[in-house]
């Protein structure tokens, strides 16, 4: 039995139902009676799928445990928490065409900020590239490994970033925190593998889909993160969160991602950033 696959508007509602800890035997009668493709159903579901439901034997559906490494619900993630209005978070979609760009004010509290600011200073190395040799004349900054320190803190942040996007921190990498002195950038570059990087850094896990990257400090002049192709330059302010899907709806590359982190010309900038994947443990979303 084959079906349609779940999309934003039922995607909300399954996610809203299980946060309110309905029956999951009902919810699961309502997609099947919708004609939904059961292992799409299974996916979204997760850990809280009746996979021993008499619905499922009434209709002589088999269970199968979907090929989570070659089955990927682009559309789905295309359709995360963060792109829906009623997600709570008040992130404010960019008006273009074609790419998934948001921002969200204030989404880490001056507090928070400083705490992130404190543990990450303690443990900077020059930043790398993934491609290209030359990498101390392309990106310029330093970078802290975060999700690799064992801090309250900073698994606060991890969760509440996770949260926000709606994608579980099992399809997602450590948080970073980049700090760039006056006259430190990065050059214009997508956040995405691409072909001669993607063996190396993508085989297991897959490919980068959303980005998360949050400013803590506004105390510069310059430093602004620059999307070549939308001519758009954001200006640091402290708490306020830029995140992007680096990924069309359809699983391909988004060019349109291109992105700068312009020269600090005074003070410095400090950032966190985090990337989801294409592939994790146990269920995706929340």
């Amino acid at each position: 039995m084959s079906g349609k696959k779940l999309e934003a508007d039922w995607l909300r509602w399954l996610q809203d139902n299980l946060d309110r800890n309905c029956n999951p035997e009902e919810l699961l009668g309502t997609l099947l009676k919708n004609d939904f493709d059961i292992h799409s159903i299974q996916r979204h579901m997760g850990l809280l799928f009746p996979k021993d439901s008499d619905l499922l034997k009434k209709a002589g559906i088999k269970e199968e445990t979907p090929d989570s490494q070659t089955e990927i619900d682009y559309v789905a993630i295309a359709n995360t928490r963060i792109t829906w209005n009623d997600s709570g978070i008040h992130a404010q979609r960019v008006m273009t065409s074609n790419l998934q760009l948001y921002t969200v004010e204030d989404f880490m509290t001056a507090d928070e900020c400083d705490r992130i600011v404190e543990i990450s200073s303690t443990k900077l190395r020059p930043s790398t590239v993934t491609t290209g040799a030359d990498y101390a004349s392309y990106r310029t900054s330093s970078t802290c490994d975060l999700g690799w320190m064992n801090s309250a803190d900073v698994k606060i942040i991890d969760e509440k970033i996770a949260r926000a996007v709606g994608i579980q921190l099992s399809y997602s990498e450590g948080i970073q925190a980049q700090r760039y002195e006056v006259g430190q950038y990065f050059k214009q570059h997508t956040d995405y593998f691409k072909k001669d990087t993607y063996n190396k850094y993508a085989a297991a896990n897959g490919q980068r889909t959303w980005t998360f990257m949050v400013y803590l400090n506004e105390d510069m002049q310059g430093g602004g993160t620059r999307f070549h192709d939308l001519n758009r330059v954001f200006t640091p302010r402290k708490g306020m969160a830029v995140a992007w899907n680096n990924l069309h709806a359809d699983g391909s590359l988004n060019p349109l991602t291109l992105h700068s982190g312009e020269p600090v010309l005074s003070g410095h900038k400090i950032i966190i950033t985090k990337w989801f994947r294409e592939r994790g443990r146990g269920p995706m979303f929340y």
